[in-house]
């Protein structure tokens, strides 16, 4: 059934340029002064399609090379199946770069799942929303599912009750959890590239949404020391708190009351990612949005694309379509966003092309690449 769905795809959207002019009027920021379009290339939707049944995939470039990715409620790609490996919560390693002519060119082994599917077998669920790596380090911000709050945590379904933070020093073999749980959003890690123990980062920045706000993203970082700590501690988390009024430079507060959002679309935003886009020296935001404030009319088609010198702006758009994808995409991915990915690891050394990650409902409910050409100012 998923052949016949993915094909129909394949027929209406193919190639398709975008420019900024073009996009639906209502995009929440003025059109890009360096990008000024973008080529999408849907023809690897049925050919590159792997992990069937799992979703979600937020990935971290880490020190092996390897991007090591998270999915929810599948059998990850060993299992390929809905229901062979099943795993609430999985981990997998990815190994590759995409190419159009190749689909074996990328190869994704489950690390953390269901034994034999998997090299270690899985102890908790959840969900997981955000990866990232530091000092050799993997840290992933979700809501998890342990045997102190369900009988069989490994197949719970759903996101669980203790949002904190899991994380792996041996290539995500085994998992462990903070001994806190927030009620607070967590966030999601800005992709700044591929991790080094040589060139740790001073702090890592998170984007987070405020509880009962869904219309303005926030900007916070932590030092990679305290990531496993509390973030409601005091101290732990430093917010954006606007610019300089002379040298434009980030103010950072310790006070949450500071915040000052970094982001924002009167149409929601929903599964924000931020990537680091070096060869352009510039920042690719991707986010949901759905006009009418109830989710259950979003769909992967409902998806923005923004550009920024900065992480925390000013953003600029690329694209914000309502039917990115073609019609049947939208159609089978309806009633849920699960965000639209860009691996640092998968962007050219200039920046101009890219490959991403996006899963959905019915036949989309996989690992989902595709490619995009950014066409940059004074670019023919």
């Amino acid at each position: 059934m998923w052949r016949t769905i993915a094909l129909a795809v394949l027929a209406l959207s193919g190639c398709t340029s975008q420019s900024p002019r073009d996009t639906a009027p209502r995009a929440p920021y003025p059109s890009s002064r360096v990008v000024r379009g973008i080529d999408w290339d849907f023809a690897t939707l049925e050919t590159h399609r792997q992990a069937h049944g799992s979703d979600l995939w937020p990935c971290a470039w880490a020190v092996d090379d390897a991007l090591y990715c998270a999915w929810g409620d599948g059998g990850g790609f060993d299992g390929d199946d809905d229901h062979i490996g099943r795993v609430s919560l999985g981990f997998a390693r990815v190994i590759g770069m995409p190419s159009a002519a190749d689909p074996a060119a990328v190869v994704g082994r489950n690390v953390w799942g269901a034994l034999p599917y998997a090299e270690t077998s899985a102890t908790f669920g959840g969900k997981v929303g955000s990866l990232t790596a530091v000092g050799g380090v993997l840290y992933a911000h979700g809501g998890f599912w342990t045997s102190d709050v369900t009988r069989d945590p490994a197949q719970r379904s759903g996101r669980g009750p203790l949002s904190t933070v899991a994380w792996s020093g041996d290539g995500a073999h085994s998992w462990h959890l903070a001994p806190w749980s927030s009620r607070a959003p967590l966030g999601a890690f800005l992709d700044r590239g591929r991790d080094s123990p040589a060139d740790i980062p001073p702090y890592v920045l998170l984007y987070t949404m405020h509880a009962g706000d869904d219309r303005h993203l926030y900007l916070e970082r932590t030092r990679p020391a305290r990531l496993l700590e509390d973030p409601a501690a005091p101290g732990v988390r430093e917010f954006f708190a606007g610019l300089t009024f002379w040298r434009r430079a980030p103010r950072w507060s310790a006070d949450p009351r500071a915040a000052r959002p970094v982001f924002e679309d009167a149409h929601h935003v929903e599964g924000p990612t931020v990537t680091l886009d070096r060869g352009l020296g510039r920042y690719l935001l991707t986010a949901g949005h759905y006009a009418s404030g109830n989710d259950d009319d979003s769909s992967a088609g409902q998806v923005g694309l923004f550009e920024a010198p900065n992480p925390w702006g000013p953003w600029r758009t690329i694209g914000y379509y309502e039917q990115w994808g073609g019609a049947a995409l939208n159609r089978e991915t309806h009633g849920d966003f699960l965000g639209l990915r860009i691996p640092s690891k998968w962007i050219s050394s200039e920046g101009t092309e890219l490959w991403a990650v996006f899963s959905g409902p019915r036949s989309f409910d996989a690992f989902n690449l595709v490619r995009a050409r950014l066409i940059v100012r004074g670019e023919r």
